[in-house]
């Protein structure tokens, strides 16, 4: 799970920017197939039935892409929100959700700032 929690942003996006190629060749050949231009009509065309499944699947990509991508973004201004304080009461009260979100949720990058966040309101762990 590593990997993925590292590549989180781009993971997201990349599935979600297919799910939006997806969609768009499906629509283009069902709906608007002699508007656009010439080389999305060939890619249309040369995808003949599989259109569909390319929608369909287009669909599922852009749903789970942009829940994934969009829930990505949440979590780590959650997190920067979260490490903005300058009270070292607030820090310690938040400290367990801030612990979830660096170590588990978002990339290895923002163990490093909670780390920092640590040392400088002097706590040990």
């Amino acid at each position: 799970m590593g990997l993925f929690r590292e590549l989180r942003y781009e993971i997201s996006a990349l599935v979600f920017g297919l799910g939006i190629l997806g969609m768009i060749l499906a629509l283009t050949y069902y709906y608007f197939l002699g508007q656009v231009p010439d080389w999305l009509r060939s890619l249309s065309s040369a995808l003949g039935n599989y259109n569909f499944w390319v929608g369909t699947l287009g669909f599922f990509a852009l749903l789970i892409g942009g829940w994934y991508f969009f829930d990505t973004i949440r979590k780590d201004r959650e997190l920067n929100r979260l490490l903005a304080t300058t009270s070292k009461e607030h820090f310690v009260k938040n400290l367990k959700r801030i612990e979830e979100l660096a170590y588990y949720e978002l990339p290895s990058a923002y163990e490093k700032r909670v780390n920092e966040k640590k040392q400088e309101f002097r706590i040990k762990g």
